[in-house]
């Protein structure tokens, strides 16, 4: 199927590249309609994200080289909904790709062998890494963070407040 006659004066006012708002206008009138078709395509269970990225991105390569597509054989509509769910393709398989190759650090058989803590160890030091950071940004000059340790550890101390992980960065007992 061609393209309409809407289309091809959209595709003729972005290949001039003299007008500015032609794209957007372009984008405006088929970005729902793609989403659709590609989510539709795609199946009832694909990731809505995944779904929008691909069209923009289809969307965004017509703009960048709009002398590809060729209106004498195909709507316009139908060279970017094929090529949004070419993209989507691509980006759930490197998604599943990504996810395959992860490792949960509080898989049971981690822990069982000594490779990863408990889940609370992680979330402390994780948290014990987010002080130093935050004081870092606050306190740049070393004079001034070795203070801010002091405040911290004197705190802790005063509040009777025990967090072993914190109290190990900033080297005060929890007694």
């Amino acid at each position: 199927m061609k393209a309409t006659s809407q289309e091809y004066d959209f595709h003729q006012r972005i290949l001039a590249r003299g007008d500015p708002i032609a794209f957007a206008q372009l984008a405006e009138w088929l970005y729902t309609p793609l989403v659709q078709d590609v989510h539709q395509r795609a199946g009832a269970n694909a990731d809505p994200v995944l779904v929008e990225e691909a069209v923009g991105e289809a969307l965004l390569d017509y703009r960048d080289a709009p002398a590809k597509y060729d209106p004498g054989r195909a709507s316009l509509r139908g060279y970017l909904g094929m090529a949004a769910y070419r993209d989507f393709q691509n980006a759930f398989a490197k998604e599943h790709r990504v996810m395959a190759h992860q490792v949960s650090l509080f898989d049971p058989t981690l822990q069982e062998r000594g490779i990863v803590g408990s889940q609370e160890l992680v979330e402390s030091q994780l948290q014990v890494e987010e002080m130093w950071k935050l004081i870092d940004g606050v306190f740049p000059d070393p004079l001034e963070r070795r203070r801010a340790d002091s405040i911290a550890s004197l705190r802790l101390r005063m509040t009777g407040f025990c967090y072993p992980a914190l109290s190990q960065a900033l080297c005060v007992g929890c007694d």
